[in-house]
C-alpha cells in the first residue's frame, strides 16, 4: 500500500495518491497509537515533497500530519515540521509554531542550534527555524500551550487510542 500512497515525482496517479494519503491521515487522526509514529512521519514527508514540487498550495492532510507528528513529542521531528512549514507560501502561513511546543521547545532549539553552528544549507535552515521559534516565543505563541494543544487536537480530530 505504501507505494500507492507515495509521491513518485511524476504526474501519473498523483490525485489518487493524494486522496489515499488524505484518507489514511484521517484514519490515523481518529485513533492514534505509538505504533503510528513512523507512518505519520513518512506520510508527512510524502505530503511535503508533493507540495514542494508543486510550489504552491497546502492540504488539510499536511496540517493534520503536522499535528499528528507533533503529538508524538520527538524533538528530532522539528526538521519535519520545519520542512513542512517551508514547502509553499501557503504552508508558511498555515503551520503553527505552537506545534514545536509539543516536541519540546528547548530540546528542539538544542537540535537546531547544533545544526546552526555548522556551514551549508542545513545550517541556514536551522538558523531560519530558530528565528521562527524565537519570533513565535516573542509573540506569545507558547504562553498557553495546553489551550493550543486542546484546540489543535479538536481542530484536527486527533484521538489517542493508546499511549503516544
Amino acid at each position: 500500500m505504501c507505494p500507492m500512497l507515495a509521491y513518485q515525482g511524476d504526474e501519473a496517479n498523483q490525485d489518487e495518491r493524494s486522496q489515499l494519503r488524505a484518507a489514511v491521515v484521517m484514519s490515523l487522526a481518529g485513533s492514534l497509537c505509538a505504533a503510528d509514529a513512523s507512518i505519520a512521519r513518512r506520510l508527512l514527508l510524502e505530503e511535503t515533497v508533493m507540495l514542494e514540487t508543486a510550489g504552491v498550495g497546502a492540504t488539510e492532510a499536511l496540517f493534520t500530519l503536522v499535528a499528528i507528528v507533533a503529538r508524538f513529542a520527538n524533538p528530532a521531528d522539528v526538521w519535519l515540521l520545519w520542512r513542512a512549514r517551508q514547502a509553499t507560501p501557503e504552508t508558511r502561513l498555515g503551520v503553527d509554531v505552537e506545534q514545536v511546543g509539543r516536541l519540546g521547545i528547548e530540546q528542539s532549539r538544542a537540535i537546531l542550534e547544533q545544526a546552526a553552528s555548522g556551514d551549508g544549507s542545513n545550517a541556514d535552515d536551522a538558523r531560519q527555524a530558530l528565528a521562527w521559534i524565537t519570533q513565535g516565543a516573542d509573540s506569545g505563541a507558547f504562553d498557553d500551550l495546553a489551550g493550543y494543544f486542546a484546540w489543535s487536537d479538536d481542530r484536527f480530530g486527533l484521538t489517542v487510542a493508546g499511549s503516544t
